[in-house]
């Protein structure tokens, strides 16, 4: 057995049989007596402000019963591990009792080799649920810092290298990232006059620290769209937004207005960066695969002699390369759609990528991909999204959890692309979808 203490409340409301509980040795199994009351409603009450594992109730008791009390406890502390001590007269209510979460019950008078049985199964549970909880909480960590790693690749890449149309749709999944409701993007360079060497004087440490922050305050100084800083200091902006492209088209002043007013605002963090930052503006495009177009243009312009503003014409989207797959033909082909829509079906409610799946299956996942499109008709990332939006909705309608606990139950960490995939595929955004299903339900 761990270390770990574990909280007990009894509750009866017999006096002496409350003291003949706490009489009970409890430092063998690691449990703290830390209350008793005499009825189910001063035990809710003392719940509110005590953290309990293990709540002992008697069933017949003034105000509230412990039926009531189970009740109510396996509702709103599902957590905790709930002994019904019962008379021979009450067997049915205990049997009840075990309805609604109870663990055990043990018939008055009361054997203490038995109860102490009892204890050591609860607290093996709570331990174990403990043990559950930490793996959960360093997945979800892990998790969380695997999307922000892909999400930094995918932008990369999509800066430095023309990708194909499947590649984005599949990989901007992946990485939380909303391409595809966009019609034009535009982006913006900021570099450090030294670029791409550092500032005088800046050392690994104080470098890596530069970074971090320059990323971080992007996040918050700049909404319009996307962001990515390289290792080298230059922090490449995506534009999505349209007003502010449209904008820009009309008065090509107006992005270099805005940009001036991010850098006014890294002026705060004079001592932090210790260079000027200087800016460019790349053409506009029409397609998520000529992002890096746009980005060479903009990257281009700091040869010339003057790095501010200018205004660069728009450049006509050219047709997608058409992407040639070369797969081998197999006979278990829906099998192994099948497994890997299971492995779906079991993971969704976390990030999961294309290669997760190939790996799971065994198959390359550039095949996966081609073969799930084959015999189901239907591309890979319309599945699951369409699986994790279908249960979304199901939560929805029938749970009471807020939207973006929603979102992370099907495996959406930002809630802010939960929001827009949901509202694409059903035209309405969670909080709307969840409105008009309960004013459904009562009409």
């Amino acid at each position: 057995m761990s270390d770990n203490r574990y909280k007990l409340m009894i509750v009866d409301d017999e006096y002496e049989i409350r003291q003949g509980l706490r009489s009970f040795d409890y430092s063998s199994y690691h449990i703290d007596v830390v209350a008793d009351c005499e009825n189910g409603l001063f035990a809710l009450q003392t719940m509110m402000n005590e953290q309990i594992d293990l709540l002992v109730t008697d069933i017949r008791m003034p105000l509230m019963d412990g039926l009531e009390l189970a009740e109510k406890v396996a509702s709103r502390y599902p957590h905790m591990k709930i002994i019904v001590l019962s008379g021979y007269d009450d067997f049915e209510y205990a049997r009840t009792c075990m309805k609604h979460g109870s663990l055990d019950y043990l018939l008055k008078p009361l054997d203490f080799e038995d109860y102490g049985k009892i204890l050591a199964r609860a607290v093996r549970m709570v331990e174990q649920e403990r043990v559950h909880e930490l793996q959960r909480a360093a997945w979800e960590r892990k998790a969380k810092l695997s999307v922000q790693h892909l999400r930094k690749r995918f932008l990369r890449d999509l800066l430095y290298s023309e990708m194909k149309e499947d590649t984005i749709e599949l990989e901007s999944s992946a990485a939380e990232i909303m391409l595809e409701e966009y019609t034009e993007y535009v982006v913006c360079l900021l570099r450090f006059t030294e670029y791409p060497r550092r500032p005088r004087g800046v050392g690994d440490k104080d470098w890596a620290l530069i970074l971090f922050t320059l990323d971080n305050l992007m996040q918050d100084l700049w909404g319009k769209g996307y962001h990515y800083v390289d290792v080298d200091g230059q922090c490449a902006l995506i534009w999505t937004d349209r007003a502010a492209i449209d904008g820009y088209k009309e008065d090509p002043q107006s992005l270099a207005v805005e940009l001036e007013q991010v850098i006014q605002r890294l002026k705060r963090f004079r001592g932090l960066f210790k260079s000027k930052l200087i800016y460019t503006i790349g053409t506009v495009v029409q397609q998520p695969n000529q992002i890096c177009r746009s980005y060479q243009e903009a990257a281009a312009l700091f040869q010339q002699d003057d790095t501010s503003f200018r205004d660069l014409p728009g450049i006509e989207a050219a047709d997608p390369e058409e992407a040639a797959c070369n797969v081998e033909q197999i006979n278990n082909g829906q099998r192994l759609i099948q497994e890997a829509k299971q492995f779906i079906e079991h993971n969704y409610d976390r990030t999961i990528t294309l290669d997760d799946v190939a790996e799971y299956v065994h198959l390359n996942a550039s095949y996966l991909s081609f073969l799930f499109k084959e015999l189901t008709g239907q591309k890979y990332i319309d599945y699951i999204t369409s699986f994790r939006i279908e249960k979304a909705k199901s939560l929805l309608r029938h749970t009471n959890h807020k939207v973006h606990e929603v979102g992370e139950m099907v495996g959406y960490e930002n809630p802010r692309y939960f929001t827009l995939v949901f509202k694409k595929y059903n035209q309405l955004s969670p909080l709307e979808y969840r409105n008009a299903a309960y004013g459904r339900e009562l009409s």
